[in-house]
Protein backbone atom coordinates (compact mmCIF):
# COMPACT_ATOMS: atom_id res chain seq x y z
CA UNK A 1 0.00 0.00 0.00
CA UNK A 2 1.33 3.37 -0.87
CA UNK A 3 1.70 5.88 1.98
CA UNK A 4 0.86 9.59 1.79
CA UNK A 5 4.52 10.64 1.54
CA UNK A 6 5.19 8.18 -1.30
CA UNK A 7 2.01 9.24 -3.12
CA UNK A 8 3.08 12.84 -2.86
CA UNK A 9 6.57 11.97 -4.18
CA UNK A 10 5.13 10.10 -7.18
CA UNK A 11 2.71 12.93 -7.97
CA UNK A 12 5.48 15.48 -7.69
CA UNK A 13 7.67 13.46 -10.07
CA UNK A 14 4.81 13.30 -12.54
CA UNK A 15 4.28 17.04 -12.38
CA UNK A 16 7.98 17.75 -12.85
CA UNK A 17 8.19 15.28 -15.72
CA UNK A 18 5.15 16.76 -17.44
CA UNK A 19 6.52 20.28 -17.04
CA UNK A 20 9.85 19.21 -18.51
CA UNK A 21 8.12 17.52 -21.43
CA UNK A 22 6.22 20.72 -22.13
CA UNK A 23 9.32 22.88 -21.73
CA UNK A 24 11.53 20.93 -24.13
CA UNK A 25 9.58 21.72 -27.31
CA UNK A 26 9.29 25.35 -26.22
CA UNK A 27 13.07 25.52 -25.67
CA UNK A 28 13.72 23.85 -29.01
CA UNK A 29 11.42 26.33 -30.74
CA UNK A 30 13.22 29.21 -29.01
CA UNK A 31 16.57 27.87 -30.12
CA UNK A 32 15.40 27.52 -33.72
CA UNK A 33 13.93 31.05 -33.86
CA UNK A 34 17.09 32.75 -35.08
CA UNK A 35 17.21 35.68 -35.26
CA UNK A 36 15.06 37.07 -32.48
CA UNK A 37 16.90 40.39 -32.21
CA UNK A 38 19.06 42.68 -34.41
CA UNK A 39 22.17 41.33 -36.11
CA UNK A 40 25.25 43.53 -36.39
CA UNK A 41 27.86 43.59 -39.13
CA UNK A 42 31.19 44.74 -37.76
CA UNK A 43 33.05 46.80 -40.36
CA UNK A 44 36.73 47.06 -39.36
CA UNK A 45 37.28 50.27 -41.33
CA UNK A 46 35.93 53.85 -41.18
CA UNK A 47 32.63 54.98 -42.71
CA UNK A 48 32.52 55.70 -46.47
CA UNK A 49 35.26 53.20 -47.30
CA UNK A 50 34.68 50.23 -49.58
CA UNK A 51 33.94 47.76 -46.75
CA UNK A 52 31.46 50.18 -45.19
CA UNK A 53 29.68 50.98 -48.47
CA UNK A 54 29.37 47.29 -49.36
CA UNK A 55 28.04 46.42 -45.89
CA UNK A 56 25.39 49.13 -46.05
CA UNK A 57 24.30 47.94 -49.49
CA UNK A 58 23.75 44.48 -48.04
CA UNK A 59 22.06 45.59 -44.81
CA UNK A 60 18.67 46.28 -46.41
CA UNK A 61 18.21 42.94 -48.26
CA UNK A 62 19.59 41.05 -45.25
CA UNK A 63 17.12 42.83 -42.97
CA UNK A 64 14.24 41.76 -45.22
CA UNK A 65 15.45 38.16 -45.39
CA UNK A 66 16.13 37.77 -41.65
CA UNK A 67 13.11 39.69 -40.41
CA UNK A 68 15.29 41.59 -37.95
CA UNK A 69 17.30 44.83 -38.33
CA UNK A 70 20.84 44.40 -39.60
CA UNK A 71 22.95 47.23 -38.22
CA UNK A 72 26.42 48.38 -39.22
CA UNK A 73 29.04 48.97 -36.55
CA UNK A 74 32.31 50.59 -37.64
CA UNK A 75 35.22 49.45 -35.47
CA UNK A 76 38.19 50.92 -37.30
CA UNK A 77 41.83 51.01 -36.27
CA UNK A 78 44.97 48.97 -36.57
CA UNK A 79 44.55 48.41 -40.30
CA UNK A 80 41.39 46.40 -39.66
CA UNK A 81 42.72 44.48 -36.67
CA UNK A 82 40.49 46.07 -34.00
CA UNK A 83 37.21 45.32 -35.73
CA UNK A 84 38.31 41.84 -36.72
CA UNK A 85 39.23 40.99 -33.14
CA UNK A 86 35.87 42.38 -31.98
CA UNK A 87 34.10 39.89 -34.23
CA UNK A 88 36.42 37.01 -33.29
CA UNK A 89 35.85 37.59 -29.55
CA UNK A 90 32.08 38.07 -29.82
CA UNK A 91 29.58 35.41 -28.72
CA UNK A 92 29.36 32.73 -31.46
CA UNK A 93 25.58 33.01 -31.73
CA UNK A 94 25.19 34.51 -35.20
CA UNK A 95 24.26 37.97 -33.96
CA UNK A 96 27.71 39.42 -34.73
CA UNK A 97 29.25 38.93 -38.15
CA UNK A 98 32.27 40.51 -39.81
CA UNK A 99 32.72 42.17 -43.16
CA UNK A 100 36.12 40.64 -43.84
CA UNK A 101 38.44 41.56 -46.67
CA UNK A 102 41.78 40.84 -48.22
CA UNK A 103 43.32 43.26 -45.73
CA UNK A 104 41.86 41.56 -42.66
CA UNK A 105 42.04 37.92 -43.70
CA UNK A 106 44.98 37.63 -46.11
CA UNK A 107 47.38 40.50 -45.54
CA UNK A 108 47.24 41.30 -41.82
CA UNK A 109 48.06 37.73 -40.67
CA UNK A 110 51.19 37.86 -42.84
CA UNK A 111 52.09 41.48 -42.04
CA UNK A 112 51.64 41.59 -38.25
CA UNK A 113 53.43 39.16 -35.97
CA UNK A 114 51.48 40.19 -32.86
CA UNK A 115 47.93 39.26 -33.87
CA UNK A 116 46.03 37.60 -31.03
CA UNK A 117 43.88 35.63 -33.48
CA UNK A 118 44.15 33.81 -36.78
CA UNK A 119 41.29 34.51 -39.23
CA UNK A 120 41.69 31.07 -40.82
CA UNK A 121 41.24 29.39 -37.43
CA UNK A 122 38.89 31.74 -35.59
CA UNK A 123 36.43 32.75 -38.32
CA UNK A 124 34.20 30.74 -40.65
CA UNK A 125 33.03 32.10 -44.02
CA UNK A 126 29.36 32.90 -44.52
CA UNK A 127 29.46 34.21 -48.08
CA UNK A 128 31.83 35.89 -50.50
CA UNK A 129 30.37 39.20 -51.63
CA UNK A 130 32.79 39.63 -54.51
CA UNK A 131 36.08 41.14 -55.57
CA UNK A 132 37.18 44.67 -56.34
CA UNK A 133 40.01 45.26 -58.76
CA UNK A 134 42.26 48.27 -59.13
CA UNK A 135 43.45 50.42 -62.00
CA UNK A 136 47.04 51.51 -62.43
CA UNK A 137 47.15 55.08 -63.73
CA UNK A 138 49.90 57.63 -64.28
CA UNK A 139 49.96 61.42 -64.29
CA UNK A 140 49.07 62.93 -67.65
CA UNK A 141 52.36 64.80 -67.84
CA UNK A 142 54.37 61.54 -67.79
CA UNK A 143 55.48 60.45 -71.24
CA UNK A 144 54.37 56.84 -70.74
CA UNK A 145 51.25 55.53 -72.44
CA UNK A 146 51.41 51.78 -71.79
CA UNK A 147 52.43 49.30 -69.12
CA UNK A 148 55.12 47.97 -71.43
CA UNK A 149 56.67 51.44 -71.67
CA UNK A 150 56.51 51.81 -67.88
CA UNK A 151 58.32 48.50 -67.37
CA UNK A 152 60.99 49.41 -69.94
CA UNK A 153 61.55 52.80 -68.29
CA UNK A 154 61.81 51.25 -64.83
CA UNK A 155 64.43 48.79 -66.08
CA UNK A 156 66.43 51.53 -67.75
CA UNK A 157 66.25 53.85 -64.75
CA UNK A 158 65.68 51.78 -61.59
CA UNK A 159 64.00 53.71 -58.77
CA UNK A 160 63.29 56.83 -60.80
CA UNK A 161 59.54 56.29 -61.18
CA UNK A 162 57.50 56.90 -58.03
CA UNK A 163 54.21 55.38 -56.89
CA UNK A 164 51.85 56.23 -54.08
CA UNK A 165 49.87 53.96 -51.78
CA UNK A 166 47.41 54.07 -48.90
CA UNK A 167 50.24 53.09 -46.56
CA UNK A 168 52.81 50.38 -45.93
CA UNK A 169 51.32 46.94 -46.45
CA UNK A 170 48.03 48.21 -47.87
CA UNK A 171 46.42 46.84 -51.00
CA UNK A 172 47.70 49.61 -53.28
CA UNK A 173 51.23 49.08 -51.96
CA UNK A 174 51.17 45.31 -52.39
CA UNK A 175 49.59 45.44 -55.85
CA UNK A 176 52.48 47.58 -57.09
CA UNK A 177 55.05 45.56 -55.16
CA UNK A 178 53.70 42.49 -56.96
CA UNK A 179 54.29 44.25 -60.28
CA UNK A 180 57.88 44.99 -59.24
CA UNK A 181 58.45 41.34 -58.35
CA UNK A 182 56.82 39.83 -61.43
CA UNK A 183 58.29 42.33 -63.92
CA UNK A 184 61.70 42.45 -62.18
CA UNK A 185 61.71 46.23 -61.88
CA UNK A 186 62.36 48.73 -59.09
CA UNK A 187 60.09 51.68 -58.34
CA UNK A 188 60.15 54.15 -55.44
CA UNK A 189 57.32 53.81 -52.95
CA UNK A 190 55.73 56.93 -51.39
CA UNK A 191 53.23 55.92 -48.68
CA UNK A 192 50.28 58.14 -47.76
CA UNK A 193 47.48 58.03 -45.18
CA UNK A 194 44.95 56.70 -47.67
CA UNK A 195 44.58 56.67 -51.43
CA UNK A 196 42.84 60.08 -51.57
CA UNK A 197 45.99 62.12 -50.79
CA UNK A 198 48.02 59.85 -53.05
CA UNK A 199 45.56 60.52 -55.88
CA UNK A 200 45.83 64.27 -55.22
CA UNK A 201 49.60 64.10 -55.65
CA UNK A 202 49.29 62.15 -58.90
CA UNK A 203 46.91 64.82 -60.19
CA UNK A 204 49.34 67.52 -59.04
CA UNK A 205 52.27 65.77 -60.72
CA UNK A 206 54.11 65.16 -57.44
CA UNK A 207 54.30 61.39 -57.94
CA UNK A 208 54.10 59.32 -61.11
CA UNK A 209 51.44 56.67 -60.52
CA UNK A 210 48.97 54.93 -58.26
CA UNK A 211 47.24 51.54 -58.26
CA UNK A 212 43.81 52.75 -57.12
CA UNK A 213 40.65 50.70 -56.41
CA UNK A 214 38.40 50.94 -59.45
CA UNK A 215 35.55 52.40 -57.42
CA UNK A 216 37.59 55.50 -56.57
CA UNK A 217 39.90 55.61 -59.58
CA UNK A 218 37.23 55.28 -62.26
CA UNK A 219 35.95 58.89 -62.10
CA UNK A 220 39.47 60.29 -62.57
CA UNK A 221 40.15 58.02 -65.54
CA UNK A 222 36.81 58.76 -67.18
CA UNK A 223 37.31 62.51 -66.70
CA UNK A 224 40.74 62.33 -68.36
CA UNK A 225 42.57 63.60 -65.28
CA UNK A 226 44.92 60.59 -65.31
CA UNK A 227 46.02 57.99 -67.88
CA UNK A 228 45.03 54.37 -67.17
CA UNK A 229 47.56 51.71 -68.15
CA UNK A 230 46.04 48.45 -66.86
CA UNK A 231 43.52 46.89 -64.52
CA UNK A 232 44.41 44.24 -61.94
CA UNK A 233 41.40 41.99 -62.60
CA UNK A 234 41.66 38.74 -64.59
CA UNK A 235 39.27 40.17 -67.22
CA UNK A 236 38.81 43.70 -68.47
CA UNK A 237 36.54 45.88 -66.39
CA UNK A 238 33.31 46.72 -68.28
CA UNK A 239 33.50 50.37 -67.25
CA UNK A 240 36.97 50.66 -68.82
CA UNK A 241 36.68 48.43 -71.91
CA UNK A 242 39.73 49.92 -73.63
CA UNK A 243 42.08 49.42 -70.68
CA UNK A 244 43.90 46.05 -70.80
CA UNK A 245 44.53 43.70 -67.90
CA UNK A 246 48.07 43.44 -66.56
CA UNK A 247 48.32 40.02 -68.17
CA UNK A 248 47.31 41.43 -71.56
CA UNK A 249 49.64 44.40 -71.13
CA UNK A 250 52.81 42.37 -70.60
CA UNK A 251 52.79 40.69 -67.15
CA UNK A 252 51.36 37.17 -67.64
CA UNK A 253 49.78 35.69 -64.51
CA UNK A 254 49.39 39.01 -62.73
CA UNK A 255 46.19 39.43 -60.73
CA UNK A 256 45.35 41.56 -57.70
CA UNK A 257 41.72 41.49 -56.63
CA UNK A 258 40.64 42.64 -53.17
CA UNK A 259 37.82 40.41 -51.99
CA UNK A 260 35.09 41.13 -49.45
CA UNK A 261 33.04 38.58 -47.57
CA UNK A 262 30.93 37.93 -44.49
CA UNK A 263 32.31 35.84 -41.62
CA UNK A 264 31.09 34.50 -38.28
CA UNK A 265 32.99 33.35 -35.18
CA UNK A 266 34.09 29.77 -35.72
CA UNK A 267 31.83 28.14 -33.08
CA UNK A 268 28.52 29.50 -34.38
CA UNK A 269 25.85 26.73 -34.28
CA UNK A 270 25.55 24.83 -37.58
CA UNK A 271 21.85 25.65 -38.06
CA UNK A 272 22.49 29.37 -37.51
CA UNK A 273 25.43 29.31 -39.90
CA UNK A 274 23.32 27.54 -42.51
CA UNK A 275 20.62 30.20 -42.24
CA UNK A 276 23.12 33.04 -42.47
CA UNK A 277 24.70 31.46 -45.53
CA UNK A 278 21.33 30.97 -47.19
CA UNK A 279 20.05 34.52 -46.65
CA UNK A 280 23.41 36.11 -47.50
CA UNK A 281 23.70 34.19 -50.76
CA UNK A 282 20.15 35.19 -51.70
CA UNK A 283 20.75 38.84 -50.81
CA UNK A 284 23.98 39.07 -52.80
CA UNK A 285 22.38 37.42 -55.83
CA UNK A 286 19.39 39.78 -55.79
CA UNK A 287 19.46 41.67 -59.15
CA UNK A 288 19.06 45.10 -57.56
CA UNK A 289 21.83 44.41 -55.03
CA UNK A 290 24.11 42.92 -57.69
CA UNK A 291 23.64 46.00 -59.83
CA UNK A 292 24.47 48.35 -56.98
CA UNK A 293 27.57 46.30 -56.08
CA UNK A 294 28.72 46.35 -59.72
CA UNK A 295 28.42 50.13 -59.67
CA UNK A 296 31.04 50.07 -56.90
CA UNK A 297 33.41 48.19 -59.22
CA UNK A 298 32.72 44.79 -57.68
CA UNK A 299 32.94 41.61 -59.71
CA UNK A 300 31.02 38.44 -58.84
CA UNK A 301 33.55 35.66 -58.24
CA UNK A 302 30.75 33.09 -57.68
CA UNK A 303 32.40 31.07 -54.93
CA UNK A 304 30.56 28.99 -52.35
CA UNK A 305 31.80 29.08 -48.70
CA UNK A 306 34.20 26.14 -49.16
CA UNK A 307 35.65 27.62 -52.36
CA UNK A 308 35.83 31.01 -50.66
CA UNK A 309 37.92 29.54 -47.82
CA UNK A 310 40.30 27.91 -50.30
CA UNK A 311 40.54 31.14 -52.30
CA UNK A 312 41.47 33.10 -49.17
CA UNK A 313 44.08 30.53 -48.12
CA UNK A 314 45.78 30.78 -51.51
CA UNK A 315 45.48 34.57 -51.52
CA UNK A 316 47.10 34.74 -48.08
CA UNK A 317 49.95 32.48 -49.18
CA UNK A 318 50.52 34.59 -52.27
CA UNK A 319 50.58 37.95 -50.51
CA UNK A 320 52.74 36.52 -47.74
CA UNK A 321 55.34 35.71 -50.38
CA UNK A 322 55.10 39.25 -51.80
CA UNK A 323 55.44 40.80 -48.33
CA UNK A 324 58.54 38.77 -47.53
CA UNK A 325 60.14 39.14 -50.97
CA UNK A 326 59.69 42.93 -50.90
CA UNK A 327 60.72 43.23 -47.25
CA UNK A 328 57.48 45.06 -46.41
CA UNK A 329 56.83 45.89 -42.76
CA UNK A 330 53.84 47.41 -41.00
CA UNK A 331 55.78 50.48 -39.95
Amino acid sequence: MTGPRESFSISRRHVIGAAAALALPRYARAQAAFPSRPVRIVVPFPPAGAADVISRLLAEPLTRALGQPVVIENRSGGGGRIGTETAVRSAPDGYTILMGSQATNSINPELYSDLTYDPARDLVPIAMVGGVGSVLYVRNSLDITSLRQLIDRARQRPGELTYGSAGNGGGSHLATALLETMADIRLTHVPYRGTAPATADVLAGQIDMLCDPIATGLPHVQAGRVRALAVTTPQRFPGLPDVPTFAEAGVPGYEAVSYYGLYAPVSVPPDVLAKLRDVATTAIADPATSRRLAEQGMIDLRLNPEQFAAYVAEDRRRWGQVIRAAGITAN
